[in-house]
């Protein structure tokens, strides 16, 4: 039977406004800049950031690597092999497993290839998407949620201090 999680309205408050602002800056940044700063997958990577933080899966490493990894994959797939079933398939196993030898497994990073591979024929895909966005939309997908710890963790300590003694 799985355990139920229990999240203290701290945490709720951390997910909700964390994972919104996360989403409108890197939404923000490619409306300004025209260029592309966000991808499907960080939407389920806040999940584990805010959701799961204490998961090895959510880790900064894990996070980021991951990430820049399975695109790669996702992007030799694209530009050197033909596209089809049995490819995008075995795009999506080689990602896990490369995320497995690396240490840097992070489960909404394996939606990477599937991303690349099934728009492929009508997105054309450098080189340059392993930067923009996948490094630099992790990279503050991370920050942004560090951030956000820190500032519960003050909050809480803030609250501790000034609550009224227990009679």
């Amino acid at each position: 039977m799985l355990k139920s999680l229990q999240y203290s309205m701290s945490d709720l408050m951390k997910a909700l406004v964390g994972a919104s602002l996360s989403i409108a800056i890197l939404l923000y940044l490619t409306q300004l800049s025209h260029q592309l700063w966000i991808m499907a997958p960080f939407g389920a990577s806040c999940v584990l950031l805010y959701a799961a933080a204490q998961s090895p899966l959510a880790q900064p490493k894990n996070v980021i690597i991951g990430h820049m990894v399975s695109a790669a994959i996702g992007l030799a797939f694209a530009h050197y092999i033909p596209i089809n079933i049995a490819t995008i398939a075995f795009a999506v196993g080689l990602a896990i497993v490369s995320m497995q030898l690396l240490g840097c497994v992070h489960p909404p990073a394996g939606a990477n290839p599937l991303l690349i591979l099934l728009s492929a024929s009508s997105v054309h895909y450098n080189w340059g998407f392993l930067i923009f966005p996948v490094l630099t939309g992790a990279v503050i997908l991370v920050v942004i949620a560090q951030l956000m710890h820190v500032l519960q963790q003050r909050f809480e300590k803030y609250g501790e201090k000034n609550a009224s003694p227990s009679l």
